[in-house]
């Protein structure tokens, strides 16, 4: 998959080079970096299956219920490849990492005492894509469509603060996830060729289907009656980003 991707790039850089003066290059382009904030929903399967059982467990004893998963917020840092200009379209390669993360915490209470418990869920993903935009007037330009292809990791973390102390267990995905993004935005320069704020949202498809420890104990075995057919993660939804792009000519 990343000899595929490492291709889909190369071949797109060298179809720029080629082609850059046929299509009105003043330049050969931008290249440069950015970073910024990032939001994500998503769809939570067997996550939110063990959710309903624990709450359901947490009312039983008196204890307090989890807050349902669904919403993650992080921060994406990436690389412009290329940036220019071909006949009125501003064409971007680009890639990038991100890491979202979404916590929450319940209890159990028992005769032994109260058991105390967090939940730590990360997403990290790997991303690589392309955008096309038009400059709608001076110092605006409307990014028309924006996609990237995602290799997205995942893992949970559940600590256990209890009379009997601290135990924690690391849940991480079983296999490589890919997923995709498709979305439009808004691109306002700061200073012209140089600085510039970017807002984009867009559909992120995310799916996470098996969860474990480096032990080989199933996530799903946490749950009485599990459905092995569910996803961790069963899809995405909502993105939204807004990012400082920095940028010098070449």
């Amino acid at each position: 998959m990343f000899k595929k991707i490492i291709v889909i790039v190369s071949l797109t850089f060298t179809f720029v080079n080629v082609n850059a003066q046929s299509f009105g290059f003043g330049c050969l382009g931008l290249v440069g970096g950015y970073g910024g904030y990032n939001y994500q929903q998503y769809q939570p399967g067997m996550l939110e299956t063990y959710v309903n059982q624990f709450n359901a467990n947490s009312v039983a004893s008196g204890g307090k219920q989890l807050d349902k998963f669904g919403k993650a917020e992080g921060y994406r840092l990436g690389l412009n490849f290329f940036r220019a200009k071909f006949s009125g379209f501003f064409i971007t390669a680009k890639g990038y990492y991100q890491q979202l993360a979404e916590s929450h915490e319940g209890s159990l209470n028992s005769r032994a005492g109260v058991f105390n418990y967090d939940y730590d869920l990360k997403l990290k993903s790997w991303g690589v894509g392309l955008d096309v935009g038009i400059p709608i007037f001076n110092g605006l330009h409307w990014k028309i469509l924006d996609g990237a292809l995602l290799i997205n990791s995942a893992r949970l973390t559940e600590t256990v603060n209890s009379f009997a102390g601290t135990s924690v267990q690391k849940f991480n995905n079983d296999k490589t996830e890919l997923g995709y993004s498709v979305g439009s935005g808004f691109v306002v320069e700061v200073l012209k060729n140089y600085i510039s704020i970017e807002g984009i949202v867009a559909y992120s498809y995310l799916k996470i289907d098996k969860m474990s420890t480096d032990e080989n104990f199933q996530f799903k075995d946490l749950i009485d009656s599990p459905d092995a057919n569910e996803p961790f993660i069963k899809s995405g939804g909502f993105n939204a980003v807004l990012q400082l792009n920095v940028g010098f000519p070449l």
